[in-house]
């Protein structure tokens, strides 16, 4: 009977510490939250395992109400496990990853207040010439133009006042050569830098004449990255790259890499750091020096003098790969395409359904219209 009384206090002792311990437990969540939770209403943690920085980041989005609340939970787990539908490759190397939007907010803070990057925040400049006025330049306002009217300008080197009228007023005479020198590739680069940095937009996104844009997808792209860090995104035109002689310290090498001039972006925070060596017309100095073109020596001072990589981005095409190879329900994920003609005479041209040969030779409005069937100027351009 003792026995059985001894195994009974037992008993009852483990059961009231249990409790006991069980009630602390749970006080201290009820104070400090979800115990320091990975995720705050989505986001990742800026509060350094804190509880006082959680309990603050959970309660400021309580102003936005409850409306709010519920768009920032869908917005943030589409932006976290969609990825905004852009490109799934980064920094080369031991560079910064690529960082969706949603991770450089400030703790509890909605979407909807961050700034969400739009059409207006970017400065599009599209380099051509004279020579191309009637015929490249002519297809890119019948096509992707009418999409960013306001945010296209077009850098020339002749005065033309029947395009200057089709563009909105948004062609301008850089007063640069027309040859395709690396002088003149450099005076044109070097205006259109100038300009972006006038315009004090978050983006500048550099195409030449003979690229389609599907701005849509650029805007998802640019949406992906914080336009106040340093951002070059691009696509190489060579598989390795540059290795030359130090213009500063001969006998020593440099190794460099550069996006194809024919589509590239950079964020404004690059941008500012690069207005030392590139703005006010320092970036032909610079071209000079090196002997080497526009694009070059973007890559130059951005992965040399201020030792930032390029972002590869592979959506960005140009005609110095196989456009046919591209499928047609690839087309709509494609940010840049282009057109060209093999030195066998072949086009190199996406494989699409549309105008024929003879009215489209470079398939651009084929491919507006297979992008946009219902946009009203595409229904123009058919008729």
């Amino acid at each position: 009977m003792r026995v059985s009384i001894r195994r009974a206090v037992k008993v009852a002792a483990f059961f009231v510490a249990f409790l006991l311990l069980n009630a602390l437990i749970g006080e201290k969540l009820s104070l400090f939250g979800e115990s320091a939770p990975e995720k705050v209403l989505g986001h990742p943690r800026h509060d350094n395992g804190d509880p006082k920085q959680v309990v603050a980041s959970v309660a400021q989005p309580s102003a936005a109400g409850s409306d709010g609340l519920e768009r920032l939970r869908r917005n943030t787990h589409a932006n976290e496990h969609k990825g905004l539908e852009v490109s799934e490759s980064g920094r080369k190397g031991p560079g910064k990853p690529k960082e969706n939007l949603s991770s450089k907010l400030a703790p509890g803070q909605p979407l909807s207040h961050a700034g969400l990057t739009d059409i207006s925040d970017i400065f599009i400049s599209v380099k051509t010439s004279g020579k191309f006025h009637a015929s490249r330049l002519k297809l890119v306002t019948e096509t992707w133009f009418i999409l960013a009217r306001e945010q296209t300008t077009f850098f020339t080197d002749t005065d033309d006042a029947e395009m200057n009228e089709a563009t909105g007023g948004h062609l301008i005479n850089t007063n640069c050569s027309s040859s395709h020198t690396r002088q003149s590739l450099c005076c044109k680069m070097s205006v259109e830098f100038d300009a972006y940095l006038e315009s004090r937009k978050r983006w500048m996104c550099h195409f030449d004449d003979d690229i389609y844009v599907n701005i849509p997808v650029l805007v998802k792209l640019l949406q992906n990255y914080q336009h106040t860090e340093d951002w070059y995104l691009g696509k190489p035109s060579m598989r390795h790259p540059i290795e030359m002689e130090d213009p500063s310290n001969r006998g020593m090498k440099i190794v460099f890499g550069f996006a194809t001039g024919s589509a590239f972006c950079i964020s404004r925070g690059l941008a500012l750091k690069m207005m030392p060596h590139a703005g006010g017309g320092r970036l032909m100095a610079i071209g000079e020096k090196l002997r080497l073109p526009d694009d070059c020596v973007i890559g130059y001072i951005v992965e040399h003098l201020l030792n930032e990589e390029l972002t590869v981005i592979k959506e960005f095409r140009s005609h110095l790969e196989a456009l046919v190879l591209i499928k047609p329900y690839q087309l709509k994920k494609q940010i840049t395409l282009s057109y060209s003609r093999r030195a066998d005479g072949r086009q190199n041209v996406v494989n699409i359904e549309g105008f024929t040969a003879e009215e489209d030779p470079t398939r651009f409005k084929s491919i507006h219209c297979h992008l946009f069937p219902t946009f009203r100027e595409c229904r123009k351009l058919q008729s």
